[in-house]
């Protein structure tokens, strides 16, 4: 494809709501995207604080040894640890609560599979 009509076609996306375009034949292909057109919607206000995944890995709800924290109804402090995120290296990454508040809501349970950012859980901060 010649750097012509690689424009034609750059033109052509951003009279779209498309952020992104790939395309192959054969040996040939082209990717193109467009970061500015990405949706930006304002996050609603909220009473609650999402604890994320601060990475890759399995949820444990305490590292061994030690005993669960986070339980739903429960008062925590900011920085106390509310689970771990083991990586598959062996490393125990701790999930640690944003802000002082109550356990609202649990959404993973021991032993599951957690991405990167993901919400473990919410917190009604105090």
């Amino acid at each position: 494809m010649t750097s012509e009509q690689l424009k034609d076609v750059l033109a052509w996306i951003k009279t779209t709501d498309l952020v992104e375009v790939q395309y192959k034949r054969g040996g040939d292909g082209f990717s193109l995207s467009r970061a500015e057109a990405a949706p930006r919607y304002p996050i609603p206000a909220s009473r609650f604080a999402a604890v994320t995944s601060p990475g890759v890995g399995l949820f444990q709800w305490s590292a061994l040894g030690k005993a669960r924290s986070a339980e739903e109804g429960r008062e925590v402090s900011e920085g106390e640890t509310l689970g771990v995120i083991e990586e598959a290296k062996g490393q125990a990454i701790p999930v640690k609560a944003p802000c002082a508040g109550r356990v609202a809501k649990i959404f993973i349970e021991g032993g599951a599979p957690a991405e990167y950012g993901q919400a473990l859980l919410f917190l009604e901060p105090r």
